[in-house]
């Protein structure tokens, strides 16, 4: 009596690990591509801001090379001849003024959210859910009217 040895209907190890690394090299090659593509604006206005003018408006010159010496006189432009700094402080303040008024407003909602129970907390949490899903823009525009009754428009806030 001859008998067969018994086989698996499953794959093997080494076939799982293999689809385990094409989709892990995919996955990674997509994130690097698009980090790169994201990347490109950056590069470009590093690479230009060392540009003389010249550099910059000759037609024939080409856009990746430095044909003239890099200088650092676009950069002295930016910091001394204009409101750069002003700008980048008031960003700066604003920015810490707003996440502070966030924080002060949204832990004590949170934590009342979480502390709710039984189906008013349910259905409270599934409409500040559902808020998330309205285009920004369309709450941007009567939000403009807002900042406009305020007198904030075209001011420091």
């Amino acid at each position: 009596m001859a008998t067969t040895p018994a086989t698996d209907d499953y794959p093997s190890e080494s076939a799982g690990r293999g689809k385990r690394v094409l989709a892990r090299t995919v996955l990674y090659g997509t994130a690097i591509f698009f980090s790169l593509f994201a990347a490109i604006p950056f590069a470009w206005m590093i690479l230009t801001m060392f540009k003389t003018n010249n550099d910059l408006y000759n037609p024939q010159n080409n856009p990746f090379l430095y044909n003239d010496p890099p200088t650092l006189a676009n950069l002295d432009l930016l910091w001394n001849d204009t409101s750069y700094r002003t700008f980048i402080l008031n960003t700066f303040i604003i920015a810490l003024v707003v996440m502070a008024i966030t924080v002060i407003a949204v832990v004590p909602a949170a934590y009342s959210l979480v502390r709710l129970s039984g189906r008013f907390g349910e259905n409270m949490g599934i409409l500040i859910f559902l808020v998330y899903l309205v285009p920004p823009t369309l709450l941007f525009i009567p939000l403009t009217g807002v900042v406009a009754d305020l007198g904030l428009q075209n001011s420091k806030w």
